[in-house]
């Protein structure tokens, strides 16, 4: 097992960057502008994803709300 100190000797204070894991300089979150871009279409495809799943449960929900009213409306 490395110690702590002999490998912060080696490798010196860095980050890794959030997309392809290259090392980075501490703090840093991405190694390129590619990484980056790539970074924001995968928060909007995420967003994108959680919107439409948001907007299934609400349809689910009104459908289970729809099929318990409909036969006391129309009187069963």
């Amino acid at each position: 097992m490395v110690s702590k100190k002999s490998y912060e000797e080696k490798w010196g204070p860095h980050s890794h960057c959030v997309i392809c894991g290259n090392a980075i300089p501490e703090g840093e979150k991405y190694c390129s502008d590619i990484c980056k871009k790539k970074y924001e279409e995968e928060l909007k495809k995420a967003s994108r994803q959680q919107k439409i799943s948001y907007i299934f449960i609400v349809a689910m929900g009104a459908l289970l709300v729809a099929m318990f009213l409909l036969p006391y409306l129309f009187g069963q």
